[in-house]
């Protein structure tokens, strides 16, 4: 089986309580210009994910994530609400090694305006017990910048394992920054009770009855796209 026929297995979009993630399109193209305007998401999401030319023109981005999905080697999707059908982000997997059945990077970034309301741990569950379950991933690994506190607590609470620190692994505008490096394994993703506990998720404790801005920390930044993505 091709790399693309086993991607295919993932049957999509995917739903969550609160959520769509499902593969770009034009149709996201006003709202991921919208969200690029804000001068934090840049910041945020850097040229790890999207050059400066897809920031400015975000049809090149939807059309490269399809064409890197056709080819089975990426899977990015976009994050829309299902309350409004806005795209407010993007999470995927870089880096698909089907030999080894694993990724390089779980990443993932929301729109400023949504931060705070739990949205990256949602969508990145979800988008990883698909990986385990329909893609037979074995492990997911993500990095994120070290003072990056909102990421490094999304990665935490989703199961991932610290595994190790790479010092001085960039710079951004002449500054060196480490780079904290997770794993996790089959088995070890954060049961769904541990999740659906948050307020952020849902209510009573219940996947499925989303409460509206909940609290919480949402990542401000993704995890770092694995070498040779820039």
């Amino acid at each position: 089986m091709n790399a693309a026929a086993r991607l295919a297995r993932l049957r999509l979009p995917l739903r969550t309580p609160r959520l769509e993630l499902r593969l770009p399109s034009a149709r996201d193209v006003p709202d991921l210009r919208r969200s690029f305007r804000d001068p934090r998401t840049a910041r945020a999401v850097g040229a790890s994910l999207h050059s400066p030319a897809e920031r400015r023109d975000p049809a090149r981005m939807v059309a490269r994530t399809r064409a890197e999905y056709r080819r089975g080697e990426h899977l990015s999707l976009s994050v829309v609400l299902r309350d409004g059908g806005r795209c407010i982000g993007r999470v995927g997997l870089r880096g698909l090694d089907w030999p080894w059945r694993k990724v390089e990077s779980l990443s993932y970034w929301i729109e400023p305006a949504y931060w705070d309301r739990g949205y990256a741990v949602e969508a990145s569950w979800y988008l990883c017990r698909a990986a385990f379950s329909s893609l037979g991933l074995r492990r997911i690994a993500s990095q994120a910048l070290a003072e990056n506190a909102p990421s490094l607590a999304v990665l935490r609470r989703l199961g991932f394992v610290e595994e190790g620190r790479e010092r001085e692994a960039i710079r951004r505008r002449g500054v060196s920054h480490d780079m904290v490096l997770f794993g996790l394994l089959r088995g070890e993703l954060a049961p769904a009770e541990r999740i659906a506990a948050s307020p952020r998720v849902t209510r009573r404790g219940r996947p499925g009855h989303p409460r509206p801005r909940g609290r919480g920390r949402a990542p401000r930044g993704p995890g770092r796209a694995p070498r040779g993505s820039r």
